[in-house]
């Protein structure tokens, strides 16, 4: 019998060795409560503090702890409810986690092998979903495609929720393999692509490449063209390569 664990509030004082110094905030806040999670040093149960205290005691700003806490709900690791608060959850598949990424810090990793790990993984998942979509599973893709196209109409589109959108189409690709490993696959390699979707390299222009190249995607798929659908992808991500200065994998 499962029993639910007791919620118990995580003090801030006992979070002040999770202070930033430099890099990207956001991806070490997230490296750091993870190791805390996955270490045990936060249960399952425990509410971590709210946004506020948790930027005073890591000494960076709210929208970096926002960020940070979104990577770890998009894992799996936090829950986030009205009158509850952040929840800390049974990470799933620790080992997966830990030994995969979990435990990889950010200097482990550039944007070449980022790049790198999506181009091999994600224009063979493209070529799945072609093949094996439902029809009518496909108004679960072109839900964030649509709102994407919709914000990058607007004179000052928000790039967090661009971000928010791409992070969701890539997903939802995953999905419509119907394989669940692929989809776990994805979602926590999400951390290692974190640096592909940085906002300081986010241009508008990259933007709206990303947008148009994600109606291209979707285009094949809803027509379950299968090698159009991982030929699109792939150039999607040897675009985005391309404007970040990482194209090519020096010998």
């Amino acid at each position: 019998m499962f029993v639910k664990p007791s919620l118990v509030e995580v003090n801030v004082s006992s979070l002040d060795h999770i202070a930033i110094s430099s890099g990207s905030l956001s991806e070490q806040l997230s490296s750091k409560l993870t190791k805390m999670i996955i270490g045990g040093e936060l249960k399952p149960g425990d509410k971590l503090p709210n946004e506020r205290e948790l930027a005073a005691a890591a000494k960076i700003s709210r929208t970096s702890v926002r960020e940070a806490l979104r990577d770890l709900e998009l894992r799996g690791l936090i829950s986030r409810k009205p009158g509850r608060g952040t929840i800390v959850e049974e990470p799933n598949r620790p080992e997966i986690r830990a030994g995969m990424l979990g435990m990889m810090e950010a200097s482990q990793r550039t944007l070449r092998e980022v790049m790198d790990l999506r181009a091999t993984m994600e224009p063979p998942m493209a070529e799945r979903a072609a093949i094996r979509a439902n029809d009518g599973e496909l108004a679960e893709l072109l839900r964030p495609l649509e709102l994407a196209e919709e914000e990058i109409r607007r004179e000052k589109p928000s790039t967090e929720m661009l971000v928010r959108l791409d992070v969701e189409f890539h997903a939802q690709i995953a999905a419509l393999t119907h394989n669940p490993m692929l989809s776990k696959l994805l979602e926590v390699a999400n951390e290692w692509m974190a640096p592909s979707r940085d906002k300081e390299r986010l241009t508008a222009n990259r933007l709206k490449q990303s947008v148009a190249a994600h109606r291209r995607i979707f285009e094949a798929i809803s027509k379950h063209e299968a090698l159009n659908a991982r030929d699109a992808m792939a150039a999607h991500i040897h675009e985005v390569s391309s404007s970040m200065g990482v194209d090519t994998w020096s010998q």
